[in-house]
């Protein structure tokens, strides 16, 4: 449910936008974040929804670069959008490659672990600081409003079990690892078949 297509079709529940502009909105917007959206893959999910009859798209001329496309939903796509919205919601998933190394954490470098983890930090601060900046002051945007609260929610909580645990996990990194060394082949096979 969560793909390029459906936030492609969010971004322009409320106004119209460029590719670029979508492209802007969700790095920046209240679903920065969600999903990884490259323009490789923004252009070929407008033109899917373009042929499905969910948005428009029409040539506006720009200043000095030649004419750039601007998408607009229609009232299908607004209605397939909101159907989806509505439909059963899939198991959430969260990838997190920081997590998945620091389930190895006592195989790695020490130093590395450190670097890792101030780079998480740093990381996970600069996402609650745009949390804020993207904070909609508008009382009646009562979805982004909680959405945003819910990000920055979890966040801090991340920050703050990360700066109190860091040290357990500094700890159990190697010092200095030895790389593991595979046996022989003879030996191997030798211990296979006894």
């Amino acid at each position: 449910m969560l793909d390029v297509r459906m936030l492609c079709l969010a971004t322009l529940m409320g106004h119209e936008a460029s590719g670029y502009d979508i492209k802007k909105e969700l790095e920046r917007g209240v679903s920065s974040g969600m999903i990884d959206a490259s323009f490789g893959s923004i252009y070929p999910a407008l033109a899917r929804l373009a042929d499905e009859g969910l948005i428009t798209a029409r040539a506006e001329s720009g200043r000095g670069r030649g004419d750039k496309k601007i998408y607009a939903m229609t009232p299908e796509g607004r209605a397939y959008f909101l159907r989806t919205l509505a439909g059963p919601m899939p198991d959430e998933k969260y990838r997190s490659p920081f997590l998945f190394a620091m389930l190895f954490a006592a195989d790695l470098p020490r130093d590395q672990v450190v670097r890792m983890i101030d780079a998480q930090i740093a990381v996970w601060e600069a996402r609650l600081a745009l949390a804020d900046q993207t904070l909609p002051r508008d009382e009646a945007a009562t979805g982004p409003r909680f959405v945003n609260g819910i990000a920055q929610t979890m966040l801090r909580a991340g920050l703050d079990f990360l700066r109190r645990h860091r040290a357990g996990l500094e700890a159990a990194a190697e010092a200095s690892p030895q790389p593991a060394s595979p046996a022989p082949q003879g030996a191997r096979a030798r211990e296979m078949t006894s």
